[in-house]
């Protein structure tokens, strides 16, 4: 349908609208607050008839040998409100149970959720809290739906993108199958750390592993610097190993592989991360540089509070490098003139000396971790669990990369006993010839050899340690 308005309902609701304002409206937002609840709750029940009606029709044309078994009420909590129908139950000659209308239009089983309210739930949930996600769909006309529901929908979708990013783990690293790329670019630039968030029944907190990958950076009329075409992955309770398989191959999800000539990483120094180089050997070259937030970080806060030997120390760490400000530092530490543990960040600018300063601008992981997770599962009175951490910050990773919320599909929806059910019934119809045990007489299994040492020496008999048969 091209036109998106139908003149005989536009007819309608406009009568309707007048006899809104003809009995009187004290003003125009209540006017709008009542005219938009007769058109969605009309919208609700002419789909309700719209769906009845196809559900009529796919009956009328069901497959030979399958009748009509019962009908049943579903209820589907929409972004119009409640939709309420009727449809048919058909079985086949398996056996089994038939749901025409629910078949062809891929609703899942024992879903009380649309898929555009699901997704609404899951794109919402991952920024607000959940029992705020609630009212702001009712509140934007849909239906009334538990924050239960919303915490529900977006743990799903987390454990959905979680299967997927594993799967294409494996699939790499495994089968060797690299994954379908959008794009291409010959220099890639990664950025990974990690940022900690509270769980419930534990006192120490967990790390969500958090990368990013890009092509590169960009500088908007505005002045504003941003990345070119980033993918992410943020994970709770993955170890490091597995994070980067993950981590590649979600590279590989937007940039080609094969194509990628050159990738620079940045992090903070810490082993898991900067280990990660290893995994990168899919790109010709490969360099590792330390992020110039932390060294920054570290050499200014070896001065006292309000000392300028901080901002000394930074210029002499961009001028003469990290060995001269490593040296600058002990010296100044022994006469005590910084802080306790200044000793550490000299031997750490010693130890990184060659990954520090240089390579491409990169640097922007801290606001990548504050924006992207910390944002949600740290700023509101959150009661994570490990699980539920791990969904939302893959959630949050794979939205704010671009992509679409998983849908629910109605293979998915099939319960382990359903499906083993199913293919029972199936298997029974290729072959209907029940089974049976086959009769059998003797011992049961033996050894298919039986040796002796019998007639050996008796150092032999000892040392093989056998019964004499």
């Amino acid at each position: 349908m091209s036109n998106l308005t139908v003149p005989g309902a536009v007819s309608a609701l406009s009568q309707a609208f007048s006899e809104i304002l003809s009995g009187g409206c004290g003003s125009f937002e209540e006017f709008e607050r009542r005219a938009l609840e007769v058109a969605r709750r009309s919208a609700a029940e002419a789909m309700s008839a719209a769906l009845e009606a196809r559900d009529r029709e796919l009956v009328a044309s069901r497959p030979q040998g399958s009748k009509v078994h019962s009908h049943r009420a579903r209820t589907l909590a929409t972004m119009t409100g409640d939709v309420r129908f009727v449809r048919a139950v058909l079985l086949d000659d398996a056996g089994s149970t038939l749901y025409p209308l629910d078949e062809e239009l891929g609703l899942p089983m024992g879903d009380r959720v649309s898929p555009s309210m699901r997704e609404f739930l899951v794109t919402c949930g991952a920024d607000v809290p959940f029992e705020r996600t609630s009212r702001l769909a009712e509140m934007g006309g849909g239906s009334r739906v538990s924050g239960t529901t919303v915490m529900r929908s977006v743990r799903r979708a987390g454990e959905a993108i979680a299967a997927s990013e594993r799967e294409a783990a494996r699939a790499l690293f495994s089968d060797g199958v690299a994954p379908e790329a959008d794009r291409a670019a010959a220099h890639v630039l990664v950025e990974a750390d990690g940022t900690y968030v509270t769980v419930r029944g534990r006192k120490d907190k967990v790390e969500v592993k958090a990368m990013v990958a890009y092509a590169g950076k960009e500088e908007s009329p505005g002045g504003r610097v941003s990345r070119i075409d980033p993918v992410r992955l943020g994970c709770v309770g993955v170890a490091p190993g597995e994070f980067w398989r993950e981590a590649v191959a979600q590279v590989g999800t937007r940039f080609d592989l094969g194509r990628v000539e050159r990738v620079s990483l940045g992090t903070d120094g810490e082993a898991q991360y900067v280990n990660g180089i290893s995994a990168m050997s899919f790109a010709a070259e490969s360099d590792g540089h330390i992020d110039p937030f932390h060294v920054d970080r570290a050499v200014a806060r070896c001065a006292p509070a309000g000392d300028r030997l901080g901002w000394a120390l930074l210029q002499l760490l961009e001028a003469g490098g990290p060995e001269a400000c490593a040296f600058a530092i002990d010296s100044l530490a022994s006469v005590g003139a910084l802080r306790a543990g200044s000793e550490k960040v000299a031997a750490y600018l010693r130890n990184h000396a060659a990954e520090i300063g240089g390579g491409p601008s990169m640097g922007t992981m801290e606001a990548e971790q504050q924006h992207t997770y910390k944002s949600r599962m740290a700023s509101f009175p959150c009661a994570w669990s490990v699980a539920g951490a791990d969904a939302m910050a893959r959630t949050r990773s794979w939205i704010s990369s671009g992509r679409e919320v998983p849908r629910r599909t109605r293979e998915g929806s099939l319960s382990p006993k359903r499906r083993r059910a199913r293919d029972a019934r199936l298997a029974a119809l290729v072959d209907p010839t029940p089974g049976r045990r086959v009769q059998s007489d003797g011992k049961g299994w033996e050894y298919p050899l039986v040796a002796s040492v019998g007639g050996m020496r008796a150092d032999i008999r000892y040392e093989a340690a056998l019964d004499l048969i």
